[in-house]
């Protein structure tokens, strides 16, 4: 009845997000009564992704710099070996502008987001940016992750280090707006 999987939708890829994978009777109405079996499918997983992406809303810290809201849930801390790493996921939508909104992130040493302690600043040593941008037409959702670990050079020469007395935060220096979202991580 549940799954928690990597899906591939028309908002970006969603990998970990429960999903219920719920019968054809209890999702709409409207499905219910189209007779074409992709279009009936179609209709149903416009049904649960929008599922998906109001559940982790609710769920998720909100935070709105410039015309994108940016929605995350509590980072996930792991450690391995003797490295810290921490992953982010995040939804955003383009909740304030009438043109397309983009977020620009093309390697550790140009790209417009970062996490801070409040002393060190660390880059990314992963994220899933498709050729280094995310484009969000109006009123567009879509997912995206970024992991804080090893530092991989290009721009990223500082190990990220957790610190349970230190705050953290994730800041956002794009063109169209800055400003910092407070992680929460104890």
């Amino acid at each position: 009845f549940f799954s928690s999987r990597r899906r591939h939708t028309r908002y970006g890829t969603v990998t970990g997000v429960q999903t219920c994978a719920l019968p054809i009777s209890s999702t709409s109405s409207e499905c219910q009564k189209i007779e074409e079996g992709s279009k009936r499918y179609e209709c149903e997983k416009k049904i649960q992704e929008k599922r998906i992406i109001d559940e982790f809303k609710q769920k998720g810290s909100k935070s709105k710099i410039g015309p994108v809201t940016f929605y995350h849930i509590k980072p996930k801390l792991e450690k391995s070996g003797n490295k810290d790493i921490m992953t982010i996921k995040f939804l955003v939508e383009n909740t304030g502008s009438n043109s397309n909104v983009a977020l620009f992130c093309t390697g550790p040493a140009v790209c417009n987001y970062t996490v801070s302690d409040g002393s060190t600043t660390y880059r990314y040593s992963g994220n899933d940016f498709v050729s280094g941008s995310l484009v969000l037409k109006p009123s567009q959702a879509k997912f995206f992750t970024m992991t804080f670990g090893p530092a991989i050079g290009y721009g990223s020469y500082v190990d990220f280090k957790f610190d349970s007395s230190k705050q953290y935060t994730f800041n956002v220096h794009e063109s169209w707006g800055s400003g910092s979202i407070p992680l929460n991580i104890k």
